[in-house]
Order: structure tokens, then sequence, then C-alpha cells
């Protein structure tokens, strides 16, 4: 026997399929068809090798079987199913800690390469042995293989970043919408390109199109094209951006700033696949998968009448937030060594390297620009330079002052004339960082030990020790 599966699946023909797929391949199979039964079989059974979960069961949502295995010293890993009209609640079951999600319906040999890529066994073994969890650091380093082949420009290993990088292998090869979202200069339009080029339309054609950057009376008939005499100007017969990545993909760049008129229109295209030039009255079908991206809240803007909700909802299908480059400072210097490797490579003669500490104070800047500043930043300091080290005093007086702050209350804590309590000192200081990534990953343990750095069961021990709030220990 290889080990146990818990497999909960409320359609029971779906789930005898299932059934019978997994005990081949030798596992022991306990079902469940709500999550009222899987948390009886968990509660009564060790804990199981895998378990296997619909995100929508009679009684509730599959992310209550989640977070009821986490709860676990040593979670199993969880694989998802969803139908394609439900795919958005398993792109949030990732983001809560599962380790992998199948698209409704789905051939049996994708559950078993999806079993594979989680657990390490050979079902064609002659002699049984038990089931193992694969480290994390191998799929950790197969996350990274991926980002390596299809998108290298995109470094850091950051917990963030390799969580973004997770949910786009998953989803790069689907034909979901999906909405990227970060401020400017995260790198919006590296993700939607590594998209494409992971997936099955790589070949086919890659087509982006700025929606701020356009007079929005010209904007309809770049989208959609337009038909000779539609308007004055209008000398021939012209095809729009949709039309042009047929087969392939569209990236919709400031898809906040697409004026409302134009919103209905474009969910009618998302809606139907169809296209209607400007001044004609025939449509054509589009076989294109949409990528859009923002740096604005479209909640609030929804809120504010500004932005249509459905198509908020029609956009949101796969959700992939960048974060700020001063939510991962830890990747700072790789993308300073990265930059300024670049930028040496350039230049006819002379290498410039860069100290220590202008490093450290390029880490504590906060940059508002996120990657794209950093990387002008490096690329001016190098120019400028020509030559030898760039030091402190080689830095903008700006970069310098901003970062004081945070060098000042972070590296170098003041001691207080009267002297302090060390041990108190620390555990202040620890418990405050904990409650920032609890805040930050939405209360998520396995997300917020991954930012700490930490093993999920040694936080949960500190939580218990700190005797933190039943929010922090739910």
């Amino acid at each position: 026997m290889l080990g146990t599966v818990l497999l909960v699946e409320d359609d029971e023909g779906f789930r005898r399929g299932l059934r019978r797929f997994l005990s081949q391949l030798g596992f022991e199979v306990f079902e469940a068809e709500n999550c009222a039964a899987a948390r009886s079989c968990l509660g009564r059974s060790e804990t199981p090798s895998l378990v296997l979960s619909d995100v929508s069961l009679p009684d509730g949502l599959g992310f209550e079987v989640l977070e009821e295995v986490q709860r676990r010293n040593e979670p199993p890993p969880v694989i998802i199913m969803a139908g394609e009209e439900r795919i958005d609640y398993a792109i949030r079951a990732l983001q809560m800690g599962a380790s992998d999600f199948l698209c409704k319906p789905f051939p049996f040999e994708a559950l078993e390469d999806a079993i594979r890529r989680q657990l390490d066994f050979d079902a064609e073994e002659a002699a049984p042995r038990a089931c193992s969890l694969r480290p994390e650091p191998a799929n950790e380093d197969a996350v990274l293989q991926w980002r390596d082949h299809f998108v290298p420009e995109m470094l850091g290993r950051h917990p963030e970043v390799l969580r973004v990088l997770r949910i786009m292998e998953r989803v790069a090869d689907t034909d979901c919408t999906t909405l990227v979202t970060g401020e400017s200069g995260t790198g919006k339009e590296l993700v939607a390109r590594a998209l494409h080029r992971a997936s099955s339309r790589a070949s086919k054609p890659f087509v982006t199109i700025n929606c701020a950057a356009i007079p929005e009376n010209l904007l309809e008939s770049e989208l959609f094209g337009h038909v000779r005499g539609a308007f004055t100007g209008a000398i021939q017969n012209r095809i729009g951006r949709f039309t042009a990545a047929d087969g392939g993909t569209i990236f919709l760049d400031e898809i906040g700033e697409l004026p409302l008129a134009l919103q209905a229109k474009l969910l009618r295209v998302l809606q139907d696949k169809e296209v209607t030039p400007v001044g004609d009255v025939r449509s054509h079908r589009v076989d294109v998968r949409v990528i859009a991206a923002t740096n604005r809240e479209l909640e609030h803007m929804v809120e504010e009448h500004r932005f249509r909700q459905d198509l908020m909802y029609r956009l949101n299908v796969i959700p992939i937030t960048l974060p700020a480059l001063r939510e991962r400072r830890s990747d700072v210097p790789l993308l300073i060594a990265s930059f300024m490797e670049r930028f040496n490579r350039k230049k006819l003669q002379g290498e410039v390297r860069i100290s220590e500490e202008a490093i450290q104070t390029l880490v504590a800047y906060p940059w508002p620009g996120n990657v794209r500043e950093l990387e002008n930043t490096i690329e001016r300091l190098v120019v400028l330079k020509g030559k030898g080290t760039i030091e402190l005093g080689d830095l903008d007086l700006r970069l310098r002052k901003e970062a004081a702050p945070a060098l000042s209350s972070f590296d170098s804590p003041q001691l207080p004339e009267e002297g302090l309590d060390l041990r108190d000192a620390v555990e202040r200081f620890e418990n405050a960082l904990i409650m920032q990534a609890l805040e930050r990953s939405g209360w998520n343990k396995n997300r917020a030990a991954l930012i700490l750095r930490m093993n999920r069961t040694t936080l949960v021990e500190k939580l218990k020790k700190k005797n933190f709030s039943d929010r922090a220990l739910a």
C-alpha cells in the first residue's frame, strides 16, 4: 500500500471512478461526500498521505476541509478540484495553502501527474512502500526551474515571489481570464508574457494594448477594428487588437482606465467570444486568452461606479497580485547584483562594483517605483561611476534620507539611557513581526510562516506560548 487518500467529492459516480483509479495506483481510499463527513474522517483516523477535495460541496466549500487539514502538525498536501466556472475558488485555495488544483473534467492521467508532483511514489513497484512527502526544497526548486525556463527576468526567492510563480505555473496553460494587479513597476507585463510563453498558445500572437495611452475616441477602434467609412478618416477596413491576437493572447494593460461605455462592449466580447468592428453590423468569432492588468483598486472603483462589477468578476477569474519591492526587501541584493552585471557588460571598459554600505541603504529605501525604479537607479549609478566602487556618498541624497529611518529603526535600535530588559525587548520585537506577518497573509498561518521563513509548526507553537488572540490560533 502506497499510502492513504482522503477523497472528498459529492458526485457519487465521479467519486466511485476516482476511488477505483486511486486504488489501482495502490492507495487506500477514505471517502467523504461533504465537509462534515471529511471532518469526521480526519478526526477518527491518522493523517492521510494526500487529500483530494472538490471545492463545491453540499454543506460548504473545500476551504473548510483545507483549513481542517492545515491544523495538523504535519499537514499533507491538498489537491483541489473545481469546474471551470469555479476556478477562482481553486486559485483562492492555492493562496490558502493548497498544493495543486485540477480543472474538471480532467483525465485520470492528469490526476496521477498531480499526485506525483506532491508525493514520491512508484505505482509499478512490486514491493509496497510507504508514501512520503516530497521535501519543500524540491517543490521550491521545481518552481524556480519553471521560472528560469519561462520568465528568468523575474528574480527573487522571497515567499511572495514563489507564491506568484506557483500560481503562474498552474494556470499558464489554461484559457482562464487572468487579472494581474500590483503597483507600477512590479512587473505585470512580465507576468503576462510569461503566461503566454508557457502556454499552448506560445506560437500564436501576443498582443498588448495600453488602455490609458490611447485617446478614448480611438480606443474602441483599436480594440475591435473598424470598417471603411465608420468615421472621418476611416479610409479602409482595419482589424483590431482582438482579431490580431486570434489564437493567441491579448494583454489589456491599465484596464482600470477603460471608459465605462467600452467596459460594456468588452464584457460582451468576453462572454460571447465575438467582436464587432466599429461601423459594422456583423460579428466574428475570436479565440483569444485575455490577461488584464491594473495598479488601481477595482473594488473601490466599483463602489464609486467607475468600473462595472460584472466586468471585474469576469476579468478576475485568476487573480495574481504582485508584491511591492518594499515587501520583499530580501530580494533587493539579488536584483542589484543582476542589474550590476547587466550594465557592466554594456560598458566598453572598467568594472563598477558596489559597497556593502550602499547595498544596505538601497535595501532600506522604500522603492515607490518598485523594480523598475531600482533598475533605472543601478543603471544611472553604473554609468555615472564609470569605474571603481559605488559608495554611500554616490547615492542620491533622496535615497539616503528616505532609507535612514528604516535603517535606524531596524538595524540600529537605540538603547535608552536607563537601560532595558533585553529579553522583553526581543519578545516585543518578535511579537510585532509575527503580527505583521499574520495581517499581511490574511491570518493564514501557512503563508505567515513562509513570510517569516519558519516552519508552520514552529509558528503555531510560538502563537500558543505567546497567548495570541483566538483568531491567530484558529
